[in-house]
This record gives structure tokens, sequence and C-alpha cells, in this order.
């Protein structure tokens, strides 16, 4: 387990966290530096000199979308969620009479948690499946593994999680919540309330480290300070002693970008050992993995959460998108923020093509790119042309003893304005990277 000095994360060459290398083999620095997976070399561009078959290119047969998700594994319990919203999605679309009039078949992958099928899967949906676009990825560096295929083949990539921000790429479009919206409400409010010492705790891969470099950009703006902070492999399921590295710390509140099944366990030993430090995260426990639901109570009591979209977000638009998935799995332990923006994305692209008037991928990426919204589940959304990511209404939430929430307080319409502040237009210039707030 890797500890950062605090004095190193304002390090503007990036050494203060671990340099090992995540699960797709890009390392930190790469990332930080904002190069590209096809420049960096970590996935060698696959040779598809065409995507279209005859048939798509005269705009008959199939509408074919392929999903690549996680439906065992470590993260299986985040993926399955999505891969219902998709089939509901494609199922609604079809009853109305489908895309342009041509039916929507979905080809549907479990990628079991493991990047290297991500690679291939990619490759498969594109070079023998002919999608017209793609889906999916939960953990940032599958995002990344499925990126530069898709950039290189020049078919539209959505990808529903939300993350640690910074990706400029023409062909990809990201419906998640970024630091903006999820670290810009959340960080001063913690600070106000609770006071201007934090704890970082944050996952050994690109999300955590990322989000770390965010949270100390955020502290800092909130006038607080980080007095301790941590990288945590992701196979790692004892905190006993960061538990107590914590307590010694004395802060007032704790950062988590903890995820993954065995990370999960720091809030059931947190709660064990009576800390009870005030507690804070940006989507993963709450929206994403649905831990209210899945840990016993009062595991997670204490918890503050910025997200854009749970199950129980009120309002008669959500109430009616609950009962419709309801109805077709009524076992889903939980319906999550991926989930509702992966049926939000498909949505997105459906519309996107009945503007366009065909699925010729080109033409889907300058319909989108006009301002596109749909009025999802969580309120309208509307896609940001130059950066490729959408508007989000943000709530803010705390777990009561017996695992309910209650909104706390809520932002409306936030836009995804950081890549364009710092000058990415990607209606403009052709980019393929990801930055950084070390690039601002």
């Amino acid at each position: 387990m890797a500890i950062w000095p605090i004095e190193l994360l304002h390090n503007k060459k990036g050494n203060a966290m671990n340099n090992d290398e995540n699960r797709m083999g890009i390392t930190r620095k790469q990332f930080l530096r904002g190069v590209t997976a096809i420049a960096a070399g970590s996935f060698a561009a696959p040779a598809i000199l065409s995507v279209t078959s005859p048939a798509q290119a005269a705009g008959e047969g199939p509408v074919k979308l392929g999903f690549l998700f996680d439906q065992s594994g470590g993260f299986g319990e985040y993926g399955l969620p999505a891969v219902h919203a998709a089939e509901l999605a494609i199922e609604e679309i079809n009853a109305s009479g489908g895309i342009n009039g041509r039916e929507v078949e979905a080809v549907i992958v479990d990628t079991q948690s493991d990047t290297s099928r991500y690679v291939s899967m990619a490759r498969m949906l594109i070079g023998r499946d002919k999608v017209d676009a793609i889906f999916g990825a939960i953990g940032s560096q599958d995002r990344e593994a499925i990126r530069p295929i898709a950039h290189a083949a020049k078919i539209p990539y959505f990808y529903p999680t939300c993350y640690e921000g910074g990706v400029a790429d023409n062909w990809t479009f990201c419906t998640g919540v970024v630091p903006e919206q999820g670290f810009a409400t959340l960080i001063p409010y913690m600070v106000e309330q609770y006071g201007a010492n934090v704890y970082d705790l944050a996952a050994d891969y690109v999300w955590g480290q990322l989000s770390t470099l965010w949270l100390n950009k955020y502290v800092g703006t909130a006038k607080g300070k980080l007095v301790g902070s941590e990288a945590v492999p992701l196979n790692v399921s004892d905190f006993n002693s960061t538990l107590g590295r914590v307590q010694a710390a004395k802060p007032n509140w704790i950062y988590s970008s903890l995820t993954g099944k065995e990370q999960s366990a720091f809030f059931t030993q947190r709660a064990s050992l009576g800390v009870n430090i005030p507690l804070s995260d940006f989507v993963i426990t709450l929206a994403q993995a649905g831990g209210h639901r899945r840990m016993k109570s009062p595991v997670l009591a204490g918890l503050h959460e910025t997200f854009s979209y749970l199950e129980e977000l009120p309002g008669e638009r959500n109430a009616d998108f609950v009962k419709r998935f309801r109805a077709k799995f009524p076992d889903e332990v939980f319906i999550s923020q991926p989930a509702q923006n992966t049926y939000v994305a498909v949505q997105l692209y459906a519309k996107a093509a009945a503007l366009a008037g065909n699925v010729t991928p080109i033409e889907i990426v300058k319909a989108l790119e006009t301002g596109i919204s749909y009025d999802a589940p969580e309120g309208t959304v509307r896609v940001d042309p130059k950066s490729h990511h959408v508007s989000h209404n943000v709530h803010l939430g705390k777990v009561a003893q017996d695992h309910t929430l209650e909104i706390v307080k809520s932002w409306e319409n936030i836009e995804p304005f950081w890549l364009g502040s710092i000058g990415v237009d990607l209606t403009k210039k052709s980019e393929s990277r990801q930055y950084s707030p070390l690039d601002a």
C-alpha cells in the first residue's frame, strides 16, 4: 500500500503516487501527461479498414449496438444493472418504431472484470459484429482500453460511468458526472460543515489517482488541507492499519474513492472499529454500487455523497422509469447511476440518429454536437458540443442509521465546463487524450 506524502501532491511531475502499472498496463505518468492510449502504445489500434457491411451502408437490416460491461467478477454488480438498462431502452425504442424505421439489435458481452477482454471484445464487436456504436465500461482503465479502439475505427463510443474527468476524444461521449459537477459541490460543503482537515483514501488506479489531484485542487480552493493521503491497491481488503493512521491524523472528515468488492470492506471495518469521523465520496458507494442496499445498516451511516441519479431520486419522471425498469427486472438489487446513464446514452444515440436521418458514424457525432438534449429520469441532460460530456442536476445525499437517504442539497443544471475552460473544443479540433488538473 502506498502512502502519498501530502507535500508531493503539488508536484507538477506527478510523482506523488504509486507508479505501478494499473490493470490496463498504462502508467499513471502517462495519464497525467495526457498521452493518449494510442500514442502510449498500450494497445495497438485494430487494423480495420471498414466496419460497415453492405446492408448497413444501404440503411438496411438492424442497427447494431455493442455493449461491453462486467457482469461477473469484481465489478459485476456495477455492470449488470447497466446491461438491463440498455435492454430496457432498446425494447422501448423498438416498440416506438426503432431507429429511422430499423430495428435495434443489442450485442452484449460480459467482460468479466478483465481489461484484456475489453480489448479483444471491442475489436470483435467492430470487426466481426459490425456494430454501429459501442457503449460500456465501469472502471476508467477499461474505458481507456475501449477508447483508442473506437477512435481508430471511427465509431461512436459512450462511457456511462462517473469518472475522474478530462477525456477529450472526438469519438467518445461521457454521460457520467465529472469533477466540476461532483467534487466542486461536495468539497465546499464538507469543509463548511465539518472543518478544513481531510484524509484521502484513494483506489490505486487512474480513477483514484486523478481523484486525489482533483480533491487537492478543490480542498485548496475551499481553504482546506489534506492531512493524509493513501493509495490503496484494488485487491486490498484489510483496512485496520489504514484506519489507525486515519485516526492518528485527526482529520475533520474522510474522502474516499475506494471501489470494488475488496475495498468495500473498508466501510464494515470502519463501523466495527467505531471510527465515527464523517465520511464522503463522489458517486461510487451509493449511486454506483448501491451500498446502502447491499450492506447491512448502519455500516454506511454518516456517508455523504454527490450524485446525479439513484433509484430513490424523487420526481414523477424517475418514478415512471423505476416502474418500467422493475416491471422488466423485478429482482434487480439497485437501479444505479451507471444504469440510468446507459439508458440515457442509448436514447441520445437514437435521438441523434433521428436528427441525422441515418446511423453513419460521423453524422451521429455531428448530430450529438448540436447540443442535443434528453429528458432523462434524473432531469433534462444536454450534450456539451465542445467536450462531449453532459450537463447534470447534482444532489448531495447523506445516509441515515437505517440506510435511508436524505438529500441535503441540490444544484440544477451544472455544465461540464472544465475541458472547455482549458481550450478543448472537439467541434474544431481532433483530439484523443485525457487531461488532468496538472494541465490547467
